[in-house]
């Protein structure tokens, strides 16, 4: 989406001091930079999802979204405008998504099933990995929390510490602060009611395979659901 502002606009944050000189009235550009947050932001939104399964669920949570960073696109769009500049300009986020509307997630994301222990790898539109998982402990309260978040970073032979672990992996794939997909060799089964009771402290375990095929083919910024 393309958002014109124009001169129409901007006059009407402009006025002529006593001495002559032009001053801009900056609330103006605030209440515009709000309506552009107010309109594109999708952070921490519900979304609607279909899910593999053929249903169509709400996703609630999460930190996934557009982010619109409102000091910085004040102070950029307040330069431009004084400086009068005719220019097509992309505003500051704090957080990118994939795309820009209802549907911000697009065809590249990870649908983690915690009630089936399954997952879809989806690139562009593509199912590249499927695969069982295991994800947090329920008994222990270590529950993977449900929600849309995006892949913050991907790491190679990582080593992760809790409170009373130090687990190294060789694929490490965090979206949730602490938790992340990653390798566990240390299992030789997964899926099924496992987490139920011996599940992680709130990761999502996979067999080693499959979680170098996703670490070669995932990037920061795609959804995981």
């Amino acid at each position: 989406d393309i958002e014109i502002l124009d001169g129409e606009q901007i006059s009407q944050w402009l006025s002529v001091t006593d001495d002559g000189d032009v001053a801009l009235d900056e609330s103006g550009v605030e209440e515009y930079v709000d309506y552009l947050g107010k309109t594109y932001n999708s952070f921490g939104r519900t979304r609607t999802f279909k899910t593999s399964y053929g249903t169509q669920i709400k996703v609630k949570g999460g930190d996934y979204g557009w982010w619109l960073n409102r000091p910085l696109e004040v102070s950029e769009l307040t330069e431009l405008i004084l400086a009068g500049e005719k220019v097509n300009k992309e505003p500051a986020y704090f957080q990118t998504a994939q795309q820009y509307g209802p549907d911000d997630v697009g065809n590249t994301y990870v649908e983690v099933n915690l009630t089936a222990q399954h997952l879809f790898f989806y690139k562009n539109g593509k199912l590249i990995l499927e695969t069982d998982f295991v994800s947090g402990n329920l008994a222990k309260n270590y529950g993977t929390p449900s929600g849309t978040y995006p892949i913050q970073y991907k790491e190679r032979n990582a080593t992760l510490t809790g409170e009373d672990y130090s687990t190294p992996v060789k694929y490490w794939m965090p979206f949730n602060r602490g938790i992340g997909f990653h390798d566990a060799n240390w299992r030789n089964k997964f899926g099924k009611d496992i987490y139920k009771t011996n599940g992680s402290h709130g990761c999502i375990n996979m067999p080693p395979k499959a979680a170098k095929v996703m670490f070669d083919n995932i990037e920061r910024g795609v959804a995981v659901v």
